[in-house]
């Protein structure tokens, strides 16, 4: 063969150091690559912590710059100047042209507190402008739906957006009130904020952000500032943790602000935060491999301490012979060792015992199997028996003589074998109806039944002798308490639970009480004995035959009984198999 040199090391000590060395290597990578696994994540999620605290930071300085923003509006919108100003303009008279240069000296003095506010624009009520010295009404400068929005926030600062009339500015508009007209709507007022005031270079700088893309948004989604390439900007607003950009893997942080329902977007460098982990690798591979350098000695002890014993034991066991088998001597070893070589030294005691006694066990099993067809012989005698009764009886009783062969073929029914002991419902029916016609002698008059089953399953298997014992219930138990007699009914119908077979066997006898009907009903289950005449037994038997052969399908047995009115023992058994096409069958019997 290709590989029969290496025979001779297909040993049992190589063949345990191989698995040994195997499982170690297998070990200790798993073990190496879910530290260092476990170790990235771990970095990666306090990373991701660290940069959401960062936005949060960052989003703290620019809510304080807008409140800055709101802060000198607010003081000029208050300015008594200003307000003496829009109260005349209220009244009907217009501000003249010194009164509106007389604002310059007032925004300028504000203005000056800051950086980055570019200049503050004064309209009257009606969109005239009444500051800077120019005609542009309010309307050219924001669209309308901007000033009904400061109307509706009444006196708070709403952002803008971007200048319509510069492309490196951004506007917020107020609308100004008169607290001493009870807060009437008096003008507004518009803050030109430079591009630069929101610098978030410089955030970056004080916040130590500096190798990582941002993105501020304002309430409408429109870019305030930033430095994210736009190419990078829909995947960094996908809501994803992690973003891919050049072949590089980013961890997103967003912060929202409740002031001003900005968002600003951080995107950090997965590098970046895993600037250590390689150290970290390098020092779980050399721990690795000084485990696997010290356990391989140790695997080599091990294995030829274990497979010591089992190669004397082994040379031991080749002196056999076919006749009789020698015993191994005794070997000092593990506990298991020192076990396994006293059984085989029992075993062969007892080996040697059991060849003598193999002949005469085999004549024993020859002397069953005669006495096994000798007993099947027995029912085909009776069957004879019972069928030349038939044919003497045939000339002289009619009846007897049919009743003699429903009772034989009742008996040939009860004992004949099936591969599953699953019998067609056709075939379970006709045998019911074999055991009430055998019946009717006893009860004569008294017993009339009916047997209705839908075409469709007259070919549906189930478990053999099912039926039978739930009408000999029903007469037993129901039927012959009763002076009158009674009927009783086999149905068998698709039932309401699709999938399912409904069977049901329904007397109108002398029916059970409540306290007997509840110990029936419990005795399914917990196999208590019950004192009801053996009607418990019987559905026992039934019950626990339908848990046999459908474990996985969930059977039913109900139970329905009302005193001195009847009782109704319902059958639910899983369909198996297609459905063949047959002729309605349905018996009447009086």
């Amino acid at each position: 063969m290709r590989f029969s040199f290496l025979k001779p090391a297909n040993t049992m000590r190589n063949q345990i150091l191989a698995v040994f060395a195997a499982v170690m290597v297998i070990v200790l990578g798993a073990v190496g690559l879910l530290a260092y696994n476990l170790v990235t994540e771990i970095i990666k999620e306090n990373a991701e912590g660290q940069i959401e605290q960062t936005a949060v930071q960052a989003l703290g300085r620019i809510d304080t710059q807008y409140e800055t923003i709101d802060l000198i509006t607010s003081q000029i919108a208050t300015d008594p100047a200003v307000q003496q100003l829009l109260q005349q303009e209220t009244a009907g008279m217009q501000a003249n042209f010194a009164e509106r240069q007389s604002m310059n000296e007032i925004i300028n003095s504000y203005q000056a507190y800051t950086t980055g506010l570019q200049s503050f624009e004064l309209y009257f009520i009606d969109e005239r402008r009444l500051f800077p010295l120019n005609e542009l009404p309010l309307s050219i400068r924001v669209s309308p739906e901007w000033i009904d929005a400061a109307e509706e926030a009444r006196g708070r600062l709403l952002w803008a957006g971007e200048d319509p009339l510069d492309a490196q500015a951004f506007l917020a508009i107020k609308q100004i009130n008169m607290p001493e007209e009870d807060f009437q709507r008096g003008g507004y007022l518009i803050t030109v904020v430079q591009d630069t005031y929101f610098n978030l270079a410089g955030a970056a700088e004080q916040l130590d952000i500096q190798e990582e893309y941002a993105l501020l948004l304002d309430q409408n989604g429109q870019e305030i500032a930033g430095n994210m390439p736009e190419e990078l900007r829909d995947d960094s607003l996908n809501g994803s943790e992690t973003v891919l950009y050049n072949d590089e893997e980013f961890v997103r942080a967003e912060a929202i602000s409740d002031n001003t329902g900005w968002t600003l977007v951080i995107l950090s460098p997965v590098s970046l935060l895993l600037e250590g982990l390689p150290g970290i690798g390098t020092a779980i591979i050399i721990a690795g491999g000084t485990g696997l350098i010290l356990f391989i000695p140790a695997s080599w002890i091990v294995s030829s301490y274990l497979s010591r014993p089992i190669r004397q034991l082994t040379h031991a066991m080749r002196f056999g012979t076919l006749g009789a088998l020698r015993k191994s001597r005794r070997i000092s070893s593990t506990v298991e060792m020192n076990e396994l070589n006293d059984t085989y030294n029992e075993m062969v005691e007892t080996t040697n015992h059991l060849i003598k006694a193999v002949y005469e066990k085999e004549l024993l099993k020859t002397k069953a199997e005669l006495r096994a067809l000798q007993a099947q012989i027995n029912p085909h005698f009776l069957f004879n028996t019972l069928e030349a009764i038939h044919w003497t009886l045939d000339e002289r009783d009619e009846e007897m003589a049919e009743v003699i062969i429903s009772l034989s073929d009742l008996f040939r029914y009860t004992i004949s074998e099936t591969d599953d002991d699953l019998v067609t419902l056709e075939e379970e029916l006709q045998h019911a109806e074999r055991y009430l016609q055998i019946m009717q002698l006893r009860f004569e008059d008294r017993l009339s039944w009916r047997v209705e089953i839908d075409p469709l399953y007259r070919e549906q298997r189930i478990p053999k002798l099912l039926i039978q014992p739930l009408i000999e219930n029903a007469l037993l138990h129901g039927i012959e308490t009763c002076r009158g007699g009674g009927t009783v009914t086999v149905t068998a119908s698709q039932a309401k639970v699709e999938g399912y077979l409904e069977i049901s066997v329904a007397d109108d006898g002398c029916g059970m009480s409540k306290e007997v009907l509840e110990r029936v009903r419990a005795s399914l289950d917990n196999r208590e004995k019950v004192d009801t005449k053996g009607t418990g037994l019987a559905l026992r038997n039934v019950w626990q035959r339908l848990e046999f052969v459908y474990p996985d399908d969930d059977p039913q047995l109900l139970i329905d009984s009302i005193e001195h009115t009847g009782t109704t023992i319902t059958l639910l058994i899983p369909i198996k198999g297609g459905l063949p096409h047959a002729h309605e069958t349905s018996t009447d019997r009086r």
